[in-house]
């Protein structure tokens, strides 16, 4: 069997990758999907933003969010998967997340039958129970105005030099962990690693943020000069002209692949597989490259050279960045949760 780590590899150098379009206005979350409406269970912020002016445009439905953070929506799926109707017609979460749900038995398959543009997408990213829409890696970002040699190892965050200069957002606490272990000689196969690591770098009093843009605006005030996040959000982040650099350090990045599904008591299965059938839109897709950072999970999206260089990685890069193992990882993410809130973000 081919590397699962390998088969990324390959798809980031190999990868092309929604059309701009007007917005349309956002309409009230937590509300059962009437008449031809799709409910998408999805983050807020930026992401949630681009979805509204790219995607929603292209589709047939009204399209209605609800927002929430990923353990909220995640929890809501299992209390009502029993339920004849739910409350989401899509739900989009992260690999990991998406892959413990699917061991319930909560999602339709997702086939190129009911979504032509799955047949375009790239081999290591077919699951059966969702599409994948984005791609990008964790890495380390540090303000080049304050740390002017850029770190080559996360063991940086626990240098005294960077007390209380290092921050995290609280919605990504999985692929932190495990970015954090591979700090500690671990892999993407355990979170105890990472647990352990971040024990010693809560000595260092770090700062931990709701969400992805609050750790940005900490960057831009000088709050934090040090994190990890996604190499997509760290593109965004020096466009809007903070001084920030990026490296993969040399024990290796977390891979993270954005996946949607449509839970099996979807109210409106049609217009679901509609809205993650255009999620795939091969120009769509090219948009969202260029306006998030993230690769494009389609082989046939046509981007540009220089937008491919762009959110793509180096050969040395790709030899450092890991995929999730989702299915050791999922009997330990309740422990790891547990940890991040009781311990880790405890007076933080």
């Amino acid at each position: 069997m081919q590397n699962p780590n390998a088969k990324r590899r390959t798809f980031l150098k190999t990868a092309s990758g929604l059309m701009l379009a007007p917005a349309m206005p956002l309409v009230s979350s937590n509300v059962f999907a009437q008449d031809n409406s799709v409910v998408v269970g999805t983050w807020g912020g930026d992401y949630q933003n681009l979805l509204q002016k790219i995607v929603n445009p292209l589709t047939d439905s009204k399209v209605i969010f609800d927002t929430g953070n990923a353990v909220a929506r995640a929890t809501k799926i299992r209390a009502e998967r029993t339920s004849r109707r739910g409350s989401m017609d899509v739900c989009l979460l992260q690999d990991v997340d998406m892959y413990d749900l699917s061991q319930l038995d909560v999602f339709e398959p997702a086939t190129p039958k009911d979504m032509p543009n799955l047949a375009n997408i790239f081999e290591q990213f077919k699951t059966g129970y969702s599409i994948p829409h984005i791609f990008s890696a964790m890495v380390l970002v540090y303000n080049k105005e304050k740390i002017p040699t850029p770190p080559d190892s996360f063991s940086a965050a626990i240098d005294p030099k960077y007390r209380g200069r290092v921050g995290f957002s609280d919605i990504l606490f999985v692929a932190n962990t495990l970015f954090a272990g591979l700090a500690n000689k671990g892999n993407t196969s355990s979170f105890e690693p990472g647990m352990k690591f971040l024990a010693e770098i809560k000595k260092n009093d770090p700062k931990i943020f709701p969400s992805n843009e609050a750790v940005a605006a900490a960057l831009k005030s000088g709050e934090i000069w040090m994190t990890c996040m996604w190499k997509a959000r760290a593109l965004q982040w020096q466009d809007a002209g903070l001084p920030l650099g990026f490296v993969i350090p040399k024990e290796g990045a977390v891979a993270v692949t954005f996946e949607g599904a449509v839970p099996k008591n979807s109210r409106n299965k049609p217009g679901a597989y509609n809205y993650l059938n255009t999620m795939l839109n091969p120009k769509g897709q090219v948009e969202f490259a260029k306006a998030m950072g993230y690769a494009p999970t389609v082989r046939n999206a046509d981007m540009p050279a220089d937008l491919k260089d762009r959110v793509s990685f180096t050969d040395s890069e790709l030899k450092r960045v890991f995929a999730y193992d989702s299915k050791n990882l999922v009997d330990g993410k309740v422990a790891c949760l547990d940890y991040w809130n009781k311990s880790f973000k405890a007076g933080a």
